[in-house]
């Protein structure tokens, strides 16, 4: 396993009392997995620790372990906690209204793996080569003495494996399995998270996906897929933005394509994107170019216009990359 880097970072978890930990807006199960086995190793510390998110936890998370404690930041007090830990989150900005919160925290720590993240706290670990944030936080567990549990294992093996496509994107490496093997050792029982996280899907969440391939365009000479949501398919199939989470991922799986973006248009002048590439072409580089950020493999970005505009931008770009590459 890859050492954590920031000693002073570890320093101030070590000596700190009362933690307020938060993730990313619309959290994925890398971002609550992290959440949880960070709380939980800090609890096993000793330290007191409150668990905090903006948006609701994805139904596929609600059954990991502590998932129920974690609580929305209104209403919290930052000045009971003396030390703020932020896990998957690339800015400051994706934390939502934990921001308010983080902010005001004498001591503030973040842990990530997103390569656009510009380090806004106080002290940062960021690893843009780790696949996904559980594995920088269970090199964390590991620097800070800290013995695995069952429970944390399961929160970690949903972080990881989410952020992996299930061990299948890459970024995935001999430490990936390294992590995993010592995941297996505390006992954890795979079967049942991994078909909640994996195989369960909402009944909404398949009206989208047909609404989405049945929407499917090939462009850029065949090269790239095209699928979309409207606002029209989100109340035929009574579905939410939760329920898109993945779809963009059936657009890379045919023969021959090397870049899929997946186009969420159900507001009238704000368009998000979410792409996906085969390294290597970067995902990262076409998000960033419309202000957006993630990894090699994938990316996404937001833009404030109606769709139209947006996709002419998204495929411009595209485009770019495509050449970039040959």
């Amino acid at each position: 396993m890859k050492p954590f880097v920031n000693q002073e970072l570890l320093s101030a978890l070590k000596s700190a009392n009362s933690v307020f930990i938060c993730t990313h807006i619309m959290p994925d199960g890398d971002a609550v997995g992290s959440l949880l086995a960070s709380g939980l190793i800090l609890e096993s510390m000793g330290k007191r620790v409150v668990m905090a998110c903006s948006d609701d936890v994805p139904r596929a998370c609600r059954g990991l372990p502590s998932a129920e404690r974690i609580v929305k930041p209104e209403g919290i007090d930052p000045g009971q906690f003396d030390t703020a830990l932020a896990v998957d989150a690339a800015d400051a900005r994706r934390t939502g209204s934990c921001a308010l919160i983080y902010d005001q925290i004498p001591v503030r720590l973040q842990v990530d793996h997103h390569g656009t993240n510009p380090r806004y706290a106080m002290h940062n670990e960021v690893d843009d080569d780790a696949p996904a944030a559980g594995v920088v936080i269970a090199r964390m567990a590991e620097a800070l003495g800290v013995k695995l549990t069952r429970d944390i294992a399961v929160c970690l093996y949903a972080a990881i494996s989410t952020d992996t496509g299930n061990f299948c994107f890459s970024g995935v490496s001999a430490e990936t399995f390294e992590i995993m093997q010592r995941l297996m050792e505390t006992g954890m029982d795979i079967v049942a998270p991994a078909r909640q996280l994996h195989k369960m899907k909402d009944r909404e969440y398949l009206g989208l996906l047909a609404r989405a391939l049945e929407s499917m365009e090939f462009v850029l000479d065949g090269t790239v897929t095209l699928t979309r949501i409207t606002q029209q398919d989100y109340i035929d199939c009574h579905a939410r933005p939760e329920h898109c989470d993945g779809i963009v991922n059936y657009g890379l799986y045919i023969p021959g394509i090397r870049l899929t973006v997946f186009m969420d248009a159900h507001l009238p002048e704000k368009t998000k994107f979410s792409i996906r590439s085969i390294p290597p072409l970067s995902a990262q580089n076409i998000a960033r170019a419309l202000g957006g950020g993630g990894h090699l493999a994938a990316g996404g970005c937001t833009l404030e216009m109606p769709w139209e505009p947006a996709l002419e931008k998204m495929l411009a770009e595209m485009e770019k990359e495509l050449k970039r590459q040959g």
